[in-house]
């Protein structure tokens, strides 16, 4: 049998034990490894649920929605259901009747309107004109009928009609005013209008 020296035993024992600590480390690699590989393969699940369900959702949005709506929270609240082309109908009805009121009311919502008076009578019975008409007014005041004619936002533009209706023979007839649809003194309104320069 060979004689192995006591230095080359030594010189053996330690490369055993570095070949053991290599080993060991390359153990601790190889699970670490492992661990980090099972970590993501819990967060590509993670994710592939998370891109299947964005997936579920997207396609559902593009499903037809049913319009199944309780009648008795309907009644209960007063409200009622109503389609888009409906709506839509609604809104034109809507802004043709704000455009006819707008054509035959004129500027009955300016701050100060002009008007001429034309006559006030007595127990005045009968109607001079059709409610449609837009430029005659008339109203009462105490046991008078009042009428007048005329809607101007400028007293200058008053003035050239009172003019005129009295070469056609109103001659009592003279300029009225009001702050919406409410019957205001003359000095008052020039004020309000800033034509202070038609002031006596």
């Amino acid at each position: 049998m060979p004689y192995i020296k006591d230095k080359n035993l030594v010189n053996i024992y330690e490369e055993v034990d570095k070949a053991n600590q290599t080993i060991n480390k390359l153990n601790n690699l190889l699970k670490e490894e492992e661990e980090n590989n099972s970590i993501l393969r819990k967060h590509r699940v993670i994710l592939g649920l998370f891109g299947l369900l964005a997936l579920i959702l997207f396609l559902w949005s593009f499903l037809p929605k049913t319009n199944k709506f309780d009648n008795k929270y309907l009644i209960k609240n007063n409200l009622s259901l109503i389609d888009n082309d409906t709506l839509h109908s609604l809104k034109e009805a809507k802004k043709a009747v704000i455009q006819v009121k707008e054509n035959a009311q004129g500027i009955v919502g300016e701050t100060i309107v002009y008007s001429i008076q034309i006559g006030a009578f007595a127990n005045f019975k009968a109607k001079l004109f059709s409610d449609d008409l837009a430029h005659m007014k008339e109203f009462v005041d105490g046991d008078l009928n009042k009428y007048a004619i005329g809607n101007f936002v400028s007293y200058a533009e008053a003035i050239v009609l009172k003019e005129d209706l009295k070469r056609l023979g109103f001659t009592d007839c003279f300029i009225i005013a009001q702050s919406y649809g409410d019957p205001v003194n003359i000095r008052e309104a020039l004020e309000l209008s800033e034509e202070t320069q038609y002031l006596k």
